[in-house]
């Protein structure tokens, strides 16, 4: 029998465990509950205000006046075009996926108080151009364009949503910008084998204007005005020293809390859509959103969001098109790609639309494919060769032209030593079969007298993009399907 004095001792001993373990699950459960608690929701946050955040970096970086030594990168690019007027892939690391078949001319613009009137010449023959504009939050709002527009020029306003008044007679109404800051990129379409092709397409750029209502008709007019551009915190001087991605890779582990400033700081002044209020209730007891302060939040609570930033940006560089939603290995944009958030799909607009590419094209416009693995799920390298393989008449069909690009983990081109980094269906050095299909080859060495129909792969990663500009009926509703890349 077990004695008297045992039972006594093994009911002190879990009385004594019990107590023990009250205290325990009390102390953490007060210390720590707020942690994980302010960690889920933030990691939630950080996705939906992902895009707020990078334009934020971006638009500061942008609005310098100088560039660090080697980069190219957009300059005193505020209510002022700045032109790319020719691709340079090893000098621009800012990231964003930038294809090789355009030059660039982006701006942020401003406008609160008056109408923004951007001034397009006429294009020349059947060049393509479009001008994109989105919202502070990376959704598309408008287009001017071939498409829509012609490439006969003119002028074009983007109107703020409460401002009363009748525009010249010779401008046209575009848009209501939905946010005081907007982003335009412009694209023109240029040979980058062909400098003289570049020159063309810059003297076009040079001819694109941004004025104010209230300059309109003047002489030189000066450049529309806006409040100053505020920094991004204690990483500032680190941002304009390095690339973007560097940056954010700095934040992540040395200044976490910094992108909760600025996501608060860029949703004061631009606001967050009316359908999406029902999320700020939600964060805003962790001080995230519009007029918060995210040092008012406990300890605790700072702690589980510092984790979120670090855990939510590596969610989002992971962020694949689920198995089911692809074709042939390619990734296919949802409907709404572009403007993902008005969608809801807020996964897609930070992981892809933002992240990757800083905006993305209305399926309208132009629609992308991406892929990363070959047909058996393993990573693109440059140990292999790869075969894209078009039958007769299959090729991506595009009104205007399409282009197969290749990439590395940071959305930057693919940097190589043959200087090749994109494939386009103008190019002349293209090499049909005789059956008139087409064979592009990925990754190993040049083929000798297929140069023109290869592009190298990265030693360890490659991301392989298709683009079609202005893409047809068959395109749009994905009943074209894009051929296997498999490994030869």
């Amino acid at each position: 029998m077990v004695s008297s004095r045992s039972i006594k001792i093994l009911l002190a001993l879990v009385v004594s465990l019990v107590v023990a373990g009250g205290s325990y699950w009390q102390i953490n459960f007060n210390k720590d509950w707020r942690e994980q608690y302010a960690y889920t929701k933030g990691v939630d946050a950080l996705i939906y205000a992902f895009p707020y955040y990078l334009n934020t970096v971006l638009r500061y970086k942008w609005s310098q006046p100088d560039a660090p030594e080697g980069q190219q990168v957009p300059l005193d690019a505020v209510n002022k075009f700045w032109h790319a007027t020719f691709v340079d892939p090893k000098n621009y690391r800012d990231g964003g996926a930038p294809n090789a078949d355009t030059l660039y001319s982006p701006a942020w613009l401003y406008a609160k108080e008056q109408p923004i009137i951007i001034t397009v010449p006429e294009i020349p023959g059947d060049r393509y151009f479009a001008i994109e504009l989105a919202g502070f939050d990376s959704d598309n709002f408008a287009y001017i364009s071939k498409r829509l527009h012609g490439n006969g020029g003119g002028n074009y306003a983007i109107v703020p949503p409460n401002w009363q008044g009748d525009l010249p007679g010779d401008v046209e109404f575009v848009a209501h910008n939905p946010t005081p800051w907007f982003y335009a990129m412009a694209r023109i379409y240029a040979d980058f084998n062909d400098p003289s092709d570049q020159a063309e397409v810059a003297a076009i750029q040079s001819k694109m204007q941004i004025v104010g209502l209230s300059d309109w008709g003047t002489e030189n007019p000066p450049r529309p005005p806006h409040p100053p551009v505020p920094d991004v915190g204690d990483l500032s001087d680190v941002l304009l020293e390095t690339d973007v991605v560097s940056y954010i890779k700095k934040m992540v582990m040395s200044d976490p809390m910094s992108f909760w400033n600025n996501v608060n700081r860029a949703m004061t002044v631009n606001g967050v859509p009316e359908r999406d209020q029902r999320y700020l209730k939600d964060w805003s007891e962790l001080h995230i959103g519009p007029n918060q302060d995210v040092s008012q939040a406990e300890d605790n609570e700072q702690a589980g969001l510092a984790k979120a930033v670090f855990d939510g940006i590596m969610i989002m560089r992971a962020f694949a098109t689920p198995d089911e939603k692809r074709v042939n290995g390619w990734g296919v944009p949802p409907v709404g790609f572009g403007r993902s958030g008005i969608h809801g799909n807020f996964y897609m607009r930070g992981a892809i639309q933002s992240m990757r590419g800083i905006v993305a094209n209305d399926a309208e416009e132009a629609m992308y494919m991406a892929r990363d693995k070959d047909q058996n799920g393993d990573s693109i390298t440059s140990e292999h060769t790869y075969e894209l393989h078009f039958p007769p008449g299959q090729t991506p069909p595009a009104r205007y032209f399409w282009s197969l690009t290749v990439y590395d983990q940071d959305a930057n081109l693919m940097l190589n030593d043959y200087d090749r980094y994109a494939i386009s269906g103008n190019s002349e050095n293209l090499i049909y079969e005789d059956d008139g299909s087409l064979r592009i080859l990925i990754g190993g060495e040049p083929p000798e007298g297929m140069v023109g129909n290869w592009l190298p792969a990265g030693e360890s990663y490659t991301r392989v993009t298709l683009r079609v500009y202005g893409p047809e009926k068959a395109m749009i509703e994905r009943s074209w399907k894009p051929p296997q890349l498999t490994r030869l």
